[in-house]
């Protein structure tokens, strides 16, 4: 019991336990409760009615014996009767009541002679002694001062022999009415007990069927649903590796099978759509530029890595589920239309593309200026099954295009100093070869040359000087290093400086220089500072188309290389200032430039880990200063 009863305590808390639990026992104890009520009631009757039988065998050979003592006149004989009647166990009084209800006889002297109308009531309400039935009653009594009794009413019918002292029948059908009192609570207490054993015997009954009714229930239905629930939370939670034990042939069997095989489709499907969505993100992670996908309600659906590198997201994965206006413009509510360019409002089945400009602004604050490419991408309809539109951005970050047109103009220029050198210094270097020989020849010989040995020293000079030209081309064009080198800042201002001294001079540009004496050293690409400083170099000469003073200064101060470019220029004004290192975008005074200068440079500086500002703007001098760390000075804090 103990057993079942934790079981029962365990199983509770489950809800259709519980709720089979409920419903059997309630039906088992209404079912039991109504057979043991209408079991009692026909034990009760059939028990009073068995008593009543006893009671009136009894009296109706009371009456005999009173009958026969009556006619024989026999009153001491009669009175004995009824007193060793009265006196028997069980058996509370014994009255003879004449036909008016007087008490003529009874085993109790004290109630001899007086009236006992009520108990005629009893046996028959409202009979007058002409009319009183000739029938035995039986009925429960509950007197008012005493306990409950059964008593039996037999009515002595008036016979021939007896007509002599009562009269006729007619007028007198009974001559006295025989009460038997017995005591009610001993056949009450035998019917209580007889109650309480059927009682007993039907809840242990009940009990063992509801055990036995619980058992199977528990064996071969709730288990089975409580694994397939178990198995059900699982699989909702995404564990699709979830199986449940099928053992058996019946339909709960069948049930696990089938949800077994659901959870295989399941599992078989999801791989494929996991394989095809890895398939997808490899696809869109390969193209360079950012990509996105927005469904209509400004959330992103799917991201490659390019983007997540432009927005500063970790992953593609954490961009998913988020709002493009939060991860673009860091917002918390949809850009309104009429301010900035909206694809979703824009894009419709009339302009299904769409390319504009925008400047991304990142979590840590910094902004990046992208182009964007969006089309319109119809889908048949959402999970909800309303129609839905996707919309596809297609995200450059403009200052890698920028960086990869410097690259193509690197590679151009690379291109053009391979030309240079094979059309200009081989042909250079044999003349030089052939001009040695020829000084070895004049040596040789004994006459006096010494005017032509100078004219061939002269065109050597001349020669070396053209080689030397090639080679700063040569390195103008080369492609960047993909590691760094230690690169002497004032031997490459001076060697680019010195590539545009033709071009200075022409346009009555005077150069100053002030390069420091330490002659200091940055980690970079040796092409890279070149391409820094021939970019700043020629802006300064596009802000003096009348002439004007050139001056380059180098410092080395604080762990850092400074590089001040200054000229005497019309300088910037300042409502431009602040876009000046925006990609494309110009305010040349002598031609419209492409607008990628100092964008590039802007970008190569970062790129070596410097910086690039404006240090005075105003008519008649512009100053940039760049700042790098000094590699000398790192190398000796390592050290």
């Amino acid at each position: 019991m103990f057993v079942f009863a934790e079981s029962i305590r365990k199983i509770y808390k489950q809800q259709l336990s519980r709720r089979f639990i409920l419903f059997l026992f309630g039906v088992l104890g209404i079912v039991s409760v109504c057979f043991l009520l209408m079991f009692y009631s026909f034990y009760s009757a059939q028990l009073a009615d068995e008593r009543v039988h006893a009671s009136q065998g009894v009296s109706l050979l009371l009456k005999s014996s009173l009958e026969r003592a009556m006619l024989r006149r026999d009153l001491p004989g009669l009175r004995e009767i009824i007193s060793d009647l009265g006196a028997q166990e069980g058996v509370q009084e014994v009255m003879i009541l004449n036909s008016e209800g007087e008490v003529r006889f009874a085993s109790r002297q004290e109630h001899l002679g007086s009236s006992a109308q009520s108990v005629v009531e009893q046996f028959c309400p409202g009979c007058k002694p002409a009319n009183l039935p000739v029938e035995p009653v039986t009925r429960f009594i509950q007197p008012e001062n005493g306990s409950e009794l059964l008593r039996t009413f037999h009515p002595v019918r008036n016979k021939a022999e007896c007509m002599e002292c009562h009269g006729s029948a007619v007028s007198n059908p009974v001559n006295g009415i025989l009460v038997v009192d017995y005591e009610a609570g001993p056949i009450r207490k035998k019917g209580l007990m007889n109650i309480l054993m059927l009682v007993g015997a039907g809840s242990i009954a009940v009990l063992f069927s509801a055990s036995a009714a619980w058992w199977f229930m528990q064996r071969y239905v709730l288990q089975p649903v409580e694994r397939l629930d178990a198995a059900s939370r699982r699989l909702s939670v995404g564990d699709l590796n979830v199986r449940v034990p099928v053992s058996g042939h019946d339909e709960m069997t069948n049930l696990a099978a089938a949800f077994n095989h659901m959870a295989e489709r399941l599992q078989h499907g999801h791989n494929v759509l996991k394989s095809r969505e890895q398939f997808l993100q490899g696809l869109i992670d390969a193209v360079p530029d950012g990509v996105r996908v927005i469904d209509r309600y400004y959330q992103i659906v799917v991201a490659n890595r390019a983007y997540a590198e432009q927005s500063g997201t970790a992953s593609p994965e954490e961009l998913r589920q988020q709002y493009c206006y939060k991860v673009t413009f860091q917002r918390d509510t949809p850009c309104p239309p009429s301010l900035r360019t909206c694809p979703l409002h824009v894009l419709n089945a009339q302009q299904p593309t769409l390319k504009f400009m925008e400047d991304l602004q990142r979590q840590d604050g910094t902004h990046l200026a992208t182009e964007v490419y969006a089309a319109l991408l119809p889908v048949a309809a959402s999970a909800d099954g309303e129609p839905e539109s996707l919309v596809v951005e297609s995200v450059r970050d403009l200052e890698k295009a920028i960086q990869y047109s410097h690259e193509q103009k690197l590679a151009s220029l690379g291109e053009l100093a391979a030309g240079v050198a094979h059309e200009i210094h081989n042909p250079l270097a044999s003349v030089r070869i052939a001009l040695e020989a020829s000084d070895r020849i004049l040596d040789a010989s004994h006459q006096d040359v010494d005017e032509l040995k100078t004219y061939l020293h002269l065109v050597d000079e001349r020669v070396e000087q053209c080689l030397d030209v090639t080679r700063r081309l040569m390195k103008l064009g080369a492609l960047a290093s993909s590691h760094p080198e230690l690169v002497e800042v004032n031997a490459v201002i001076w060697e680019t400086l010195s590539l545009l001294r033709f071009e200075r001079e022409q346009q009555a540009i005077s150069e100053c220089l002030e390069l420091s004496p330490t002659n200091p050293r940055i980690l970079a690409a040796d092409n890279d500072l070149r391409m820094i400083i021939l970019n700043l170099v020629q802006n300064a000469f596009h802000a003096m188309p009348n002439g004007g003073e050139l001056k380059v200064v180098t410092r080395q101060q604080a762990g850092g290389v400074d590089i001040r470019v200054e000229d005497t220029g019309i300088g910037i004004a300042a409502e431009i200032r602040p876009y000046i290192f925006d990609p494309f975008f110009s305010r040349r005074y002598d031609q419209r430039g492409s607008g990628l200068g100092l964008t590039i440079t802007r970008s190569l500086v970062k790129q070596h880990g410097g910086t690039i500002q404006v240090a005075e703007s105003a008519p008649g001098k512009t100053a940039f200063i760049l700042h790098f760390p000094d590699a000398d000075a790192r190398t000796e804090d390592m050290a």
